[in-house]
């Protein structure tokens, strides 16, 4: 495995000591997460994808779809960038079609070098997207992988997106990453809340099964969990608290909940922001240990070329369909992305 990139942190921002003490060399490790919005090839495939075709309503020719993946390669390219040069290293995907896409994404020129591998399971969703995972080799092991079936309870008969599990070993740590996509608000909000509940109590339990082998687990939940921080299915039934100094027992951190206070979030509604695109973290990652990797940062990339720059929606996510016009944008969603870190021996 090739060596972590050894970095000096000299802002406060990352710093996790005092400013009149020497600061210590860090390995840095960067995981994120992105809603990528509809990314279909062109082929017709066995799902619901009669509009993602070059016949279909949404017009989606080669070139289309060449643009989508050369935006999402460029936006995966700078995440993380600001600390380690090899930026994210394990990043969960969703809204994605199949393997296929995926290995167009991670070929694109600006990412090919990276060498990102791939961790993808087909969900019975009908329009066929599921969540996957991408890592870095040089930084991410995997060990094992599986799926998790979600049953809505208002409609079991409506299948929708599975949640990835994917365990591994990151610069000799054990590590676990959960890919999310929960069930949509459609319907309404109220209404469609117990299929997001079910799914978070499938997280839950996955959680405490890791939890009971090793109360020290490194568990990552990352996702487009289509609720907010204070919804009942993240802060109930996760029990992801939006401070560390409130976690007992098995409780989680919410790293994204600091910046949903503050009115910033991930996509946007008629003026509306919400913080959909969550990170979510165990114990065993925000511990004062700084000799194992610790949670550090939260972010949300939303660099000016991936927000909408003129008309009503000035400042929402730069997408890809608006109004069901091609615009030719990045996602309706911004990506998100954490830093941790440990000393370096």
């Amino acid at each position: 495995m090739k060596f972590i990139f050894s970095i000096l942190i000299f802002t406060g921002t990352f710093s996790v000591f005092a400013q009149e003490e020497k600061k210590p060399e860090l390995y840095v490790g960067c995981v994120g997460f992105w809603n990528v919005e509809n990314l279909y090839d062109t082929i017709d495939g066995p799902n619901d994808d009669d509009e993602f075709l070059p016949q279909g309503s949404n017009n989606w020719i080669g070139s289309r779809y060449k643009t989508k993946i050369d935006h999402l390669s460029q936006v995966i390219s700078q995440m993380g960038t600001e600390v380690t040069p090899d930026g994210v290293s394990v990043l969960g995907l969703c809204e994605i079609e199949n393997r296929s896409v995926l290995e167009d994404l991670v070929n694109a020129p600006k990412l090919k070098s990276r060498n990102y591998k791939i961790v993808h399971y087909d969900s019975p969703d009908k329009r066929g997207v599921d969540v996957a995972l991408l890592y870095n080799p040089n930084y991410f092991r995997v060990t094992a992988s599986k799926k998790f079936r979600v049953i809505l309870p208002y409609d079991s008969t409506h299948p929708t997106r599975d949640i990835l599990l994917v365990s591994g070993i990151f610069d000799g740590e054990p590590m676990h990453f959960l890919v999310n996509h929960w069930p949509s608000r459609s319907g309404g909000e109220a209404r469609s809340a117990p299929g997001r509940v079910a799914a978070a109590k499938i997280c839950r339990k996955a959680i405490d099964s890791l939890l009971a082998i090793n109360p020290n687990s490194k568990i990552a939940l990352m996702g487009d969990l289509n609720d907010d921080p204070n919804n009942e299915s993240v802060k109930t039934v996760l029990r992801a608290r939006e401070k560390k100094e409130k976690m007992k027992g098995t409780d989680l951190y919410n790293a994204s909940y600091e910046n949903f206070k503050k009115g910033i979030g991930t996509l946007a509604y008629q003026d509306t922001w919400n913080l959909f695109d969550q990170m979510i973290f165990s114990a065993g990652f925000v511990n004062d240990n700084n000799k194992t990797y610790t949670f550090s940062k939260y972010k949300i990339f939303n660099k000016p070329f991936v927000r909408q720059d003129y008309g009503n929606f000035k400042g929402y996510p730069f997408r890809t369909f608006a109004g069901g016009q091609y615009t030719g944008g990045y996602s309706d969603h911004f990506a998100v992305y954490s830093f941790f870190m440990k000393e370096k021996k």
